[in-house]
């Protein structure tokens, strides 16, 4: 069995989970100081997660709309993607984002850890096809962010009070 790390912001937390895992990066915030990210590992067949993405898939109409428009108090606009280098997937957030009316551009906004063929920075493009979550933040609330969310929820509330004293953000229940 793998050792399954949670990494939030200073925080290291440990638990078990089958050896078929791919990691996913909490949320979409750059991480440029030295360590690994804020990432999990998650099992290949975490439902969960599954359900998160086809969540994200199923609104993002909703989200390319709320990017176009970028109303007062909208920011952070990100969509998440994975990245294939070998055995290891590794799901980024991208943000720094535009859509062109076909594809999402973009720069990598988390240090990569599992993957290789990819870095902090870099400049990508992301077909709708291969998004596997998005958000952004509204007057302070995380808006979308399915994949954060199942993430969140996982964690104990000393986790989750943690969390929230170093996000620029609050996760509440999603409407969207």
């Amino acid at each position: 069995m793998k050792i399954h790390l949670l990494l939030v912001g200073s925080l290291v937390l440990a638990g078990v989970v089958s050896a078929a895992t791919e990691s996913t990066h909490i949320a979409g915030r750059e991480n440029k100081a030295p360590g690994p990210p804020s990432y999990t590992l998650v099992k290949d067949n975490d439902q969960a997660m599954e359900r998160a993405v086809q969540r994200a898939r199923k609104t993002m109409g909703f989200f390319v709309a709320a990017l176009g428009k970028k109303k007062p108090g909208d920011g952070g606009f990100e969509v998440k993607k994975a990245f294939v280098d070998g055995n290891s997937v590794e799901h980024l957030w991208i943000g720094d984002l535009r859509f062109d009316g076909k594809n999402f551009r973009g720069k990598i906004n988390n240090q990569p850890l599992d993957v290789h063929n990819a870095r902090l920075g870099q400049k990508v493009t992301v077909r709708p096809q291969e998004v596997t979550d998005w958000m952004f933040v509204k007057n302070g609330e995380l808006v979308g962010g399915y994949t954060t969310r199942v993430l969140y929820a996982r964690l104990s509330a000393g986790e989750k009070a943690e969390f929230n004293k170093k996000a620029d953000f609050k996760i509440e229940p999603t409407k969207h």
